[in-house]
């Protein structure tokens, strides 16, 4: 059996790429403990004050970090309820308009945010006073959808319908089959569309500043009020949190779905 070999030039792109893409995060990692209050690399010392600071500053960056995972969390239970239902729909049955409302389930991530959130504001201040937490919330549940759709219609593509057909005939009910059966199977794709979904929401900028009010402000938000008046190594140690944040994240779904199945 013939061994495919890589040859030196393959090599040594594939080793620049990674250097590329890796040297801004190591700069920052490295940043965010400078004992001085300039971005400075390399750093001229050892410090965690910056650290100390997300905790202690008057930006708030703890109450922004909850407000965006509660917005996160909630944003991707729902769309794993709304997705997975729409589409085991699209999936089971065959239709008129079937491509057609697969398309328009995964039109989000092709309409520039920006656009999306102009809309909603636009649509919000027609409505009335509605809370930053809850235009926020809705925003973030349309423009995360598509992870879910796209990762369990990859699942579902190989599924074996034939599998529930014969649950059915053995005497199980509709929600035995898909606890006992469907949902097992299709598991991988549900978690790694979640996962992204949740990291998506996380990290959204845009729509949450249009969206948000001095009452409810994401993460994202406290980190670009920060950057307009001062720029010291405070925002390379949160960064470097949520460098680690999404490390974490990536080992999880490894462990419990495989890369594979999220590259799929």
């Amino acid at each position: 059996m013939r061994e495919d070999k890589v040859g030196l030039l393959p090599k040594v792109v594939a080793v620049l790429v990674f250097i590329f893409l890796m040297a801004p995060l190591v700069v920052i990692i490295l940043a965010s403990f400078s004992p001085t209050s300039l971005v400075v690399f390399p750093p001229k010392g050892f410090s965690l004050e910056w650290y100390r600071n997300i905790f202690g500053s008057s930006a708030n960056f703890l109450s922004g970090f909850v407000n965006s995972i509660q917005v996160a969390a909630i944003a991707t239970a729902a769309d794993i309820l709304l997705g997975v239902t729409a589409s085991l729909s699209v999936s089971r049955y065959q239709f008129r308009g079937r491509d057609a409302l697969v398309a328009f389930f995964t039109s989000p991530m092709y309409v520039p945010s920006i656009t999306f959130a102009f809309v909603l504001l636009q649509v919000f201040s027609a409505m009335g006073s509605i809370p930053a937490f809850w235009r926020i919330l809705l925003g973030h549940v349309v423009i995360v959808l598509p992870y879910i759709v796209r990762n369990t219609l990859a699942v579902l593509a190989s599924f074996n319908w034939t599998l529930e057909d014969a649950a059915a005939g053995l005497g199980a009910s509709p929600v035995q089959v898909f606890f006992k059966v469907t949902l097992p199977i299709i598991k991988p794709g549900v978690i790694a569309g979640a996962l992204l979904s949740f990291l998506y929401s996380f990290d959204e900028a845009v729509l949450s500043s249009l969206l948000s009010s001095p009452k409810f402000i994401t993460l994202p938000i406290r980190i670009m009020n920060y950057m307009e008046l001062s720029f010291d190594p405070t925002l390379a140690a949160i960064s470097t949190l949520l460098i680690l944040f999404s490390l974490t994240a990536i080992v999880l779904l490894e462990r419990f779905v495989g890369l594979d199945m999220f590259v799929k």
